[in-house]
């Protein structure tokens, strides 16, 4: 039967259900004020493998997922009146209503898309406020919680086992209680379960306290016991649940009621994004329709989540997610070639093997990655092909990658059935040269088409397939070669990197070959990521433009690894990083030609920084040294590179970058020379005129952070400043021309 890590033990147990053959199971849903990422649908994905593996095995299971539609997603923002859902619905000029009813909407067809089950009930959150309030009533009753201010909290010290399920207790304890101190709680520890309404707060509801609102975490412990009794089998949750909304919904519902409120805590763990944590800083979040709108079925991820435990942490890049749906693609072909075998009497007893193998690996503790490898053992097995498919499709109760959904044959177009009649005909006159370019034709209407033993066999080709028929793309800098080695085959690379901004971008482009047409020079643009139809023009260019060199990405790396991309192409004797914000409107190249002759200068730029204390640069060198420069413009001989090294991948977002990779050239001895005469001109940069100010200043302030503190005590770097400085000063993270600046 199967077994599950269980938070609360700390160990690998067996479920054994409070019913015997039923189980009970609640799932934390979704907080209906934004779309769920793909790290929250990793943690349904999870509840959903733990419910298909007990039905599978004869269990009948009670499934109740939660929607969150009052909005306290952290106990900081329910203590300070703050509400994500009520300023979300303001910035949108929507109701709260409609905005809940848009994101369940939303992620309704997201966990459609990716094979989940529905859960029998979606509780909201709204609908059980009277279910809520007769909790806490319960709780004040049994001297569990306290009336104070027309609040109601909960007492923790009245609560022995607090800390059993997160382990976080005493002074670990209050450092998880990140909020101000609330002068109305007896112990710091204690949380909110009923929060008297503000003046002028409109989500409200009467109470025997007074008009207000329900703390985060008695909503779950209502709902649960609504639906599944005063205990009941399995919660699943993500890690950053365990505390403290676990531990307190723990303390809620075992408080009212005298007994365990859950037999099994199931958590998984974190997802990465590009080795990152995801947040919006770092320009990382991925949502589902992300990942289609780039080519991919949504269940080429849920193929990819089979492929790491839930309990480990995931680390998501584009370069995994294309070969998971590679290999749910040839998973899909074999099963469409079975389906038209005919059926077998009996199967071989090898049969019974690969079924023990995978059912051991599910219960397991859900050994999913395991489970997987044995499917794939069965396929490429001696067994029959009937055999094979049986067994796929019995697994795949489990894995869920709908795969008794492909067909026995696919639909083809009349014109596309008749270019293969026609090449058929032609093979079998031996035209061979005819019957190629005939092959050519239907793959190119967008069908797949493979000769076999059994004939000519033709299916419509994946979306992925036809995004990389389009062109190649890269999903980080590993996957490019790099030339640096190589001997230079032109004086002058313009490199930039491009995302979005078309018209940007061809203002920048065209003036660049306006102006360098007597030197020899190329083009390296990199297009990170870009969604408009950026990608399309730059194919054009290529096509028709000496010397212009594209790299796609298949979606956004970050500013310095896009840039990492073209330095590692470059084969120009100079590179010159241009901004697509900026105009070249003379010949700039023989200046910078010229400057870099001299070995002592790293780079070359017009616009330079000066700091005095590294906490603030300021743009005032009109001509001469500079602590750094700009990335509107910055030159540099490519032979520096291998020894000043790339750019640091951690800047996702390009403010600051431009000083670091300053700061590396100095750090080898060599100098920083700015020239304001260059004939450039700067336009608004839109990627940072888009961002509101709260998001201009978190990403200021990591990227700073990130240079401080790698270079935060090289002031033996700088022209002037050599005297000390505090890091606990409030750091000016740009200079005067602080909306330019990279």
């Amino acid at each position: 039967m199967l077994r599950l890590y269980n938070t609360l033990t700390k160990q690998v147990d067996e479920v054994k259900t409070v019913e015997p053959g039923k189980a009970r199971m609640y799932t934390c849903g979704p907080t209906v004020y934004r779309y769920a990422h793909i790290g929250n649908l990793r943690t349904y994905l999870m509840a959903d493998w733990i419910r298909r593996a007990l039905s599978a095995q004869g269990v009948e299971v009670l499934h109740i997922k939660n929607i969150t539609d009052v909005g306290h997603m952290r106990q900081e923002l329910v203590e300070s009146g703050g509400d994500k859902m009520i300023l979300s619905a303001l910035a949108e000029g929507k109701s709260v209503q409609e905005i809940a009813q848009f994101y369940a909407h939303s992620f309704h067809r997201d966990e459609a898309r990716m094979n989940i089950l529905p859960a029998h009930v979606f509780p909201w959150a709204t609908q059980h406020v009277p279910e809520m309030v007769g909790l806490v009533q319960r709780l004040l009753d049994n001297g569990m919680a306290y009336l104070a201010g027309d609040n109601v909290y909960f007492s923790v010290a009245q609560f022995e086992d607090y800390g059993k399920l997160s382990r976080n207790v005493g002074g670990d304890l209050l450092e998880g209680v990140r909020v101000e101190a609330d002068p109305l709680k007896h112990d710091p520890r204690d949380f909110t379960l009923w929060k008297a309404a503000e003046p002028g707060r409109d989500l409200k509801w009467d109470s025997p306290w007074g008009p207000g609102f329900p703390g985060w975490h008695i909503e779950c412990s209502a709902m649960a016991h609504k639906y599944l009794g005063e205990e009941f089998d399995i919660h699943t949750g993500g890690v950053d649940n365990v505390f403290p909304h676990h531990e307190d919904e723990i303390a809620q519902s075992e408080g009212a009621f005298g007994r365990q409120h859950v037999r099994y805590w199931v958590h998984g763990q974190h997802l990465l994004a590009d080795g990152a944590k995801m947040s919006k800083s770092a320009g990382n979040v991925f949502l589902l329709d992300d990942l289609v709108a780039r080519g991919f079925d949504p269940l080429a991820f849920r193929y990819l989540c089979l492929t790491v435990r839930y309990r480990h942490r995931m680390n998501f890049t584009f370069t995994a997610l294309k070969a998971s749906e590679r290999a749910l693609t040839s998973l899909r072909q074999r099963i469409w070639e079975w389906k038209n075998l005919e059926p077998l009497a009996s199967f071989p007893p090898q049969v019974q093997e690969y079924r023990q193998r995978f059912w051991d690996s599910v219960n397991s503790d859900l050994d999913l990655p395991n489970a997987l490898a044995v499917t794939w053992d069965a396929a490429r097995s001696d067994l029959p092909d009937q055999a094979k498919l049986a067994l796929l499709q019995e697994f795949d109760q489990v894995l869920g990658l709908d795969l008794d959904q492909v067909p026995a044959s696919y639909r083809v177009s009349a014109t596309v059935a008749d270019t293969l009649r026609q090449r058929r005909d032609m093979r079998q006159e031996r035209q061979f040269a005819t019957a190629d370019s005939l092959r050519s034709e239907a793959q190119a209407s967008g069908y797949k088409v493979e000769d076999t033993r059994a004939g000519t066999r033709v299916r419509p080709k994946t979306s992925l397939e036809q995004q990389e028929d389009r062109w190649h793309s890269v999903s980080s800098p590993r996957e490019v070669p790099s030339f640096l080695d190589r001997p230079a085959e032109y004086d002058f690379t313009f490199l930039i990197n491009a995302h979005d901004y078309l018209e940007d971008l061809q203002r920048c482009v065209d003036s660049i070959l306006r102006y360098s047409r007597s030197y020899r020079s190329e083009i390296v643009v990199v297009d990170n990521g870009s969604a408009d139809d950026t990608g399309q023009w730059l194919e054009e260019m290529q096509a028709r433009t000496p010397h212009f060199r594209v790299i796609h990405c298949d979606h956004v790396l970050g500013d310095a690894a896009g840039k990492n991309i073209g330095l590692k192409q470059c084969l120009g004797k100079t590179v010159v990083l241009m901004d697509t914000s900026t105009e070249v409107v003379g010949d700039i190249l023989s200046a910078v030609g010229g400057k870099l002759k001299d070995p002592t200068i790293g780079v070359f730029g017009p616009y330079g920084l000066l700091t005095q204390d590294l906490q603030h640069f300021h743009e005032e060198v009109a001509q001469g040294e500079a602590d750094a420069v700009q990335g509107y413009c910055m030159a540099f001989r490519r032979a520096d590179i291998n020894q000043v090294g790339l750019m640091r991948e951690c800047f996702r977002f390009y403010r600051n970058l431009d000083i670091d990779y300053c700061f590396q050239f100095k750090d080898r001895g060599l100098r920083v020379v700015a020239d304001g005469r260059l004939p450039l001109v700067r336009h608004e940069h839109r990627q940072w005129a888009e961002l509101d100010q709260a998001q201009r200043d978190e990403l200021s302030r990591k990227n700073f952070g990130r240079f401080l503190r790698r270079w935060g005590r090289r002031n033996d770097l700088l022209i002037n400043g050599h005297g000390q400085h505090d890091h606990g000063h409030d750091h000016d993270h740009g200079h005067d021309h602080d909306h330019h600046h990279h």
